[in-house]
């Protein structure tokens, strides 16, 4: 029986296989320089700040997509349109509860900058006071930082939080009676973008009546009759 030769070993780590093909880089963006261990070091020394620390999305991530420069008039592959200017902000260790902010969200999705901060500051709530001086932070900043000509008009794109500590506490009640207690600490995200939001929240617009009767036609038309003429 014929053995075949054995095939050499790619370290894990090895940025490109020998029969991938590197595509060229039309953006320009920082370098993350790894090195065998997987985390960032620079002259020997690890660096804090690493996109292997931690995993997900942190606020380092975040603020690392405001330093990638696009090319002039680049045109998007998946929607052939220009690709329009984001602005990528965050606020960290805020002291909240993470449920009640899924609503807040979902609530300023897609929404014009001015008025989604006209709506926020209308809910006397503390979770949709917090967005809205995040939206004005990155307003600001798109002004100020991106000279993006009337930040106002932009949408929110994206908006969410993920969980960033919980620090442990207990309180006494009667009868020496005591209950833990967890203070949630959370990190805010947001993505401002320019030209018109999106007319839905989903992924997919709603069907409406005239699409609800088309599906309905075509489904009787594509029924079977068993035993018919």
């Amino acid at each position: 029986m014929r053995r075949l030769p054995p095939v050499p070993r790619i370290a894990p780590f090895s940025p490109i296989q020998r029969f991938e093909k590197q595509f060229p880089k039309i953006y320009y963006a920082p370098e993350w320089r790894l090195d065998e261990s997987g985390k960032r070091m620079t002259k020997g020394v690890e660096e804090k700040y690493s996109p292997m620390n931690n995993y997900g999305v942190t606020p380092d991530k975040w603020e690392y997509m405001n330093k990638v420069v696009w090319p002039p008039n680049y045109v998007v592959p998946e929607t052939g349109k220009p690709k329009p200017r984001e602005v990528f902000h965050c606020m960290e260790n805020i002291h909240t509860t993470p449920k009640k902010m899924h609503t807040v969200h979902q609530f300023a999705l897609n929404m014009v900058v001015d008025e989604a901060i006209k709506q926020l500051r209308n809910h006397q709530k503390k979770p949709t006071f917090l967005l809205a001086d995040l939206i004005e932070e990155a307003k600001e900043r798109a002004r100020k930082e991106f000279f993006i000509e009337n930040p106002g008009k932009m949408f929110v794109a994206e908006t969410f939080h993920i969980q960033s500590k919980i620090v442990k506490g207990a309180r006494r009640h009667a009868h020496e009676k005591w209950h833990p207690m967890r203070y949630r600490y959370i990190n805010l995200f947001v993505r401002l973008q320019e030209g018109d939001p999106p007319k839905s929240k989903k992924r997919e617009p709603d069907a409406d009546g005239w699409d609800k009767m088309d599906n309905y036609y075509a489904f009787l038309r594509s029924r079977d009759f068993i035993y018919s003429i």
